[in-house]
This record gives C-alpha cells, sequence and structure tokens, in this order.
C-alpha cells in the first residue's frame, strides 16, 4: 500500500462485482474509504468485508442507480460518514445482446439508464462535494463499445458513446472549479475472477483481460499521478475487438 489516496473518499457505483469490485479493492489499497453502490446487497457487503479484511475502510451503501432519490441518499449517506467525496467513478452498466429489431423499449430504457443517465444523477448529486474537496474527480468506464460500433448492440453503443461525451463535455465545463472528468474504456474483461492480484499472464496482450487491469487504469487516473489529465478516454484494451465472442 502506497497510500495515494490517503484520506478520500470515492464512491464506486456497481462495486459489488466485477470491475467495480476490482476498482473498490484497488483504490481501497491506496488508503481511500470506498462507498460501495449496488443494487445486490450481498455482492456489496463481500467486497466491503473482503476490504475490511485486508485492513481497508468501506462502506456498504446499497442503490439503485437509476433513481435519483436513491442516488441522492447514497451522497447523504457518504457525507454524513466520511463528511467528504472526492472520488466518483459511475462504473454501473449492463447489456443486453439482441438485435435492433427485437429489442423491448423498456430494454432501451433500462441499458440506457444504467449506463448513462446513473453517471448524471450521481456525478451532479455529488457535484457540491466534488468542488468542496479541491481536487474533485469523476472516472467514468465506458467501454471498447463507447469507440467502436457492433451488431446487436445498439442500446449498449448509444450509452456508451454517450458517456464518452459527457466526459469531454463535462471536463470543460467543470475545469475551472478544479473537477477532473476521464474515462476508462475496457476491452472484454473477465467480470468472474474474484483474485485481486492475478497470476502473471503469459501473454498479457493476447488474452482476455482481468478486471484488475482496468482498476490499475482507474487508480492512475485518481491519483496524482494524473493531476494534468482532463477530458482524456483511456483504452484498455489488451488484444481484445470490438466483436463480441462467447467463451
Amino acid at each position: 500500500m502506497s497510500g495515494k489516496l490517503e484520506g478520500q473518499t470515492a464512491i464506486v457505483t456497481g462495486g459489488g462485482r466485477g470491475i467495480g469490485r476490482a476498482i473498490a479493492l484497488v483504490l481501497a489499497r491506496e488508503g481511500a474509504t470506498v462507498v460501495i453502490a449496488s443494487r445486490t446487497v450481498s455482492e456489496v457487503e463481500r467486497t466491503v468485508a473482503d476490504i475490511k479484511g485486508q485492513g481497508g475502510k468501506a462502506i456498504a451503501v446499497p442503490t439503485d442507480v437509476m433513481s435519483k432519490k436513491s442516488v441522492d441518499a447514497l451522497v447523504a449517506a457518504t457525507l454524513a460518514e466520511t463528511k467528504r467525496i472526492d472520488i466518483v467513478v459511475n462504473n454501473a452498466g449492463i447489456f443486453v445482446w439482441k438485435g435492433f429489431a427485437q429489442l423491448e423499449e423498456e430494454e432501451w430504457d433500462r441499458i440506457l439508464a444504467t449506463n448513462l443517465k446513473s453517471a448524471y444523477l450521481l456525478t451532479q448529486a455529488a457535484l457540491p462535494a466534488l468542488t468542496n474537496s479541491g481536487k474533485g474527480n469523476v472516472v467514468n468506464i465506458s467501454s471498447i463499445h463507447g469507440l467502436v460500433g457492433d451488431a446487436n448492440f445498439t442500446a449498449h453503443c448509444a450509452a456508451k458513446f454517450g458517456l464518452i461525451g459527457l466526459t469531454k463535455a463535462l471536463a470543460e465545463e467543470l475545469r475551472e472549479v478544479g473537477i477532473r472528468v476521464n474515462a476508462v474504456n475496457p476491452g472484454q474483461t473477465d467480470n468472474k475472477n474474484l483474485d485481486i492480484a492475478p497470476a502473471a499472464r503469459a501473454k498479457p496482450l493476447k488474452e482476455i483481460l482481468n478486471a484488475t487491469d482496468i482498476a490499475e487504469a482507474v487508480l492512475f487516473l485518481a491519483s496524482p499521478a494524473a493531476a494534468a489529465i482532463t477530458g482524456s478516454v483511456i483504452d484498455v484494451w489488451g488484444g481484445t475487438t470490438a466483436a463480441v465472442k462467447t467463451f
């Protein structure tokens, strides 16, 4: 532990599993108090227990990121507990693999709300605290599908392209108050491996990514090392491509 984020508070949505869990573990490793927000209570509590088991600081706040009321409650609970918000990681996301002609309106709305609207809700709710921090930091988790369109992923691509647009526009708008806004675009990632320190891979640029690969990129953007970076998008693709394959 190097303590790069010591004394800071980070909110991570979708932090109960996969990429969000890895991000929470890595930020906690560096000294941040991590507030983990997700709808699945058992997953949130498991991640919090793992962080505390490693000597870190974490808080579980079950949250429906599609609900303004729930997101506002998340921010209020965070401030009541830690008195500050320094980092927001908008990671929550879902997708449906389905042809455009068959895509239901409810599916379209749910995908856009989870992947894009949630970032608007949380960033806006946390904005006063991020401004007060003096080093506010927003990291949006987009996707390889935020830059490259793919068949049967129209709603997902629309949401992730939109998240990159939000990132760049918001970076310009919040520059004057000292808040940095950046994004990470993961390639195909193994969201099932819960190991925070996976074994070294023989071909690191030719295999499916580990969630920790994404988390380390988020840590860089959230750390003082990236103090001059805003409005940027980091592609963490390894050797993956946009086409979704089954394994």
